[in-house]
């Protein structure tokens, strides 16, 4: 598995970490998006896009650190 994050800015909350879990061919099985100022989380488990678009730009990801926050408060 490969694990990615990018961030972007969300007015009155801060930053808005998207996560990506993918296969070796960079197909995205799970997704998610991390708000720590407001503590949100939102899962997809089962995202409608399945292709990682411009992976270049995004910062790798750990395995503990996406599946700490997926299961978090589950």
């Amino acid at each position: 598995m490969k694990y990615f994050k990018t961030a972007q800015f969300v007015p009155n909350k801060g930053d808005a970490w998207t996560y990506y879990e993918c296969d070796d061919s960079e197909k995205i099985l799970r997704q998610m998006t991390h708000i720590p100022e407001t503590g949100e989380i939102d899962r997809i488990p089962d995202p409608i896009v399945k292709k990682l678009y411009r992976p270049e730009m995004l910062q790798p990801a750990s395995e503990e650190e996406f599946l700490g926050l997926w299961n978090k408060d589950k």
